[in-house]
């Protein structure tokens, strides 16, 4: 018997010692700020980070968040700052889904009160189903750094996959195994990480604010959408021809409701956490690329509809005020804007925002 209870003393131990080394290393946000920058993680920590140094200009800032589609720059809004009464700010992050910006806008604003406005770009106000956000494996990746205890279940049940289910609640309740890799390239390069890190937290922000997106446009583009001939912009590679073909003719599938039961959940969890506070959730509808793909099905869902005509907290701005923008002279590709279209957008989203929000 006193051998027994010492092995099990022994391995109460051990166990109490984990729990107090993964809490103190993955828990409190400092191994958070030693991810290889390069990666997805790394850079998602390294744009909420700059954006938590950021000083705060006065009570009329507004942050933009969404995918690589929401070209809203920071710089150009701030141009026009004394027609538009309003400071802006992004932290919009490739291939995100509105899961991670539930837990990007927690972690960046937690007292919800930093900010006058926060401005979601959506491809549209009407949800169509043709793609399931809802099993995304890549959240995981995104969204550990910023899971506490309290998160481990609800995050894990929001995926419908038992398998998805497992690999979420396994990074949530134990963060170490989600970084493992990292953590043995950090044991194998860590003087060259942390010169990469030194590098990213002193320029990163700037770089951000200041950097030129392509000039490359789709001239030339257009599409016969009854017969499903493109013409293609003079001079495309057949990567971009490809690329073009893939997303100007992918095909639909049947509207099942299914989009717009994830985004009642998580825009509904970002509407929650800014309930009663002064921030406005405001939704603006992207241009939607440069040409405009017909709407071939009857949508069942449209969440973001939903939540204006229900809250007075959430706004919309006009639908079309950005369709002037759908044009391949401001487009790099067939969804992603380029460096004039950009600039454009920007200056056109703060004027709207400026008018919506008044000073």
């Amino acid at each position: 018997m006193p051998a027994i209870r010492g092995f099990f003393l022994r391995l109460l131990c051990a166990a109490a010692a984990f729990v107090a080394v993964e809490g103190v290393v993955f828990r409190t946000g400092l191994y958070s700020r030693l991810l290889e920058p390069d990666s997805s993680a790394g850079l998602l920590q390294s744009i909420l980070d700059n954006e938590k140094r950021r000083p705060v200009a006065g009570p009329h800032e507004v942050l933009a968040i969404g995918d690589s589609r929401m070209g809203l720059r920071a710089r150009a809004a701030n141009e026009i700052e004394t027609q538009t009464g309003y400071r802006f700010a992004t932290i919009a992050m490739p291939g995100s889904t509105p899961r991670v910006w539930y837990y990007m806008l927690r972690a960046v604003d937690p007292t919800a009160r930093r900010y006058a406005a926060i401005l979601i770009g959506v491809n549209e106000y009407d949800d169509e189903d043709y793609e399931d956000l809802s099993n995304r494996e890549m959240d995981i990746r995104y969204v550990t750094p910023f899971l506490g205890w309290a998160d481990v279940f609800p995050f894990a049940a929001s995926f419908p996959e038992w398998r998805t289910r497992w690999e979420a609640g396994r990074a949530a309740l134990f963060k170490g195994y989600a970084y493992r890799a990292d953590v043995q390239d950090f044991l194998a390069n860590h003087k060259f990480r942390m010169k990469k890190i030194a590098v990213m937290r002193r320029d990163s922000a700037a770089w951000r604010y200041n950097q030129a997106w392509g000039s490359y446009d789709v001239t030339g583009l257009s599409v016969d959408w009854k017969t499903g001939a493109i013409h293609f912009p003079e001079g495309s590679t057949e990567t971009q021809k490809r690329i073009l073909t893939e997303v100007l003719m992918r095909g639909t599938i049947e509207q099942t409701g299914q989009r717009g039961k994830y985004l009642r959940q998580w825009y509904g969890r970002i509407v929650e956490h800014y309930r009663g506070s002064r921030t406005k959730i405001v939704f603006l509808r992207l241009a939607r690329g440069p040409v405009v793909r017909p709407i071939l099905v009857a949508r069942k869902t449209a969440v973001a509809r939903e939540l204006a005509a229900s809250n007075p907290q959430v706004r919309l701005l006009p639908e079309h005020a950005f369709d002037s923008l759908e044009q391949p002279r401001f487009f790099g590709d067939p969804m992603h804007l380029n460096h004039p279209g950009s600039q454009e957008f920007s200056r056109m989203a703060a004027r709207e925002i400026g008018s919506l929000l008044g000073r």
